[in-house]
């Protein structure tokens, strides 16, 4: 099975260009302008490996079993959900989190399939779309919070395989750049230099 190798490298790519050149700038001051930054950059990594993705932004996903939950970002190939992000903007104080992992187990727990609802499309077709979800989805964190780094998620908070996690950490200090970091498995990477691209 896969790991999703070169939509994490995408990602973390996107968060250090969103951290470097978007946040110390002073640009992001909301959730929401996060999300935009991100996935602008994301997109650019897509368009630079001449890879085809759609990203969806807080699509209304209706589950198997008619539970309805909203990612922050979901990103799809031409059949299959393989990437669902939880974004999270909180530079003065510590991640809160568990609203965020609720979501993301969610989809861990033993769906196939979903559906994107978009009751404001008025083109052809019924504003309807159906992906099934990879069997090797990599369900993402990336948030941006007050130092010092934080373990996310605690251990008892998710149930999704730490395989197919990756957590991506801005961390902001008084007066200077955050410290960028990238969680894979186990594995703890410090982001943000030349080399890291």
């Amino acid at each position: 099975m896969t790991n999703r190798g070169l939509l994490r490298r995408h990602l973390r790519n996107a968060w250090i260009s969103t951290m470097h050149e978007v946040y110390t700038q002073q640009l992001i001051n909301s959730e929401r302008s996060l999300q935009v930054h991100f996935a602008a950059r994301l997109m650019e990594e897509f368009k630079r490996d001449r890879v085809r993705r759609y990203l969806f932004v807080e699509p209304k996903l209706i589950l198997h079993h008619g539970q309805r939950i909203h990612p922050d970002l979901l990103v799809c190939n031409s059949r299959e959900v393989i990437g669902a992000i939880e974004l999270k903007y909180q530079p003065n104080v510590p991640p809160r989190y568990l609203k965020d992992f609720a979501t993301l187990d969610a989809l861990d727990k033993g769906c196939t399939s979903v559906r994107l609802e978009n009751k404001r499309y008025r083109g052809p077709g019924r504003g309807e779309l159906g992906f099934r979800l990879s069997a090797n989805l990599l369900f993402v964190w990336a948030g941006v919070y007050r130092s010092p780094r934080q373990e996310i998620p605690a251990t008892e908070t998710t149930s999704i395989d730490a395989s197919q996690l990756l957590t991506l950490h801005g961390v902001t200090r008084v007066d200077n750049e955050p410290d960028i970091f990238a969680k894979s498995g186990s594995k703890l990477s410090r982001l943000g230099s030349s080399t890291d691209r």
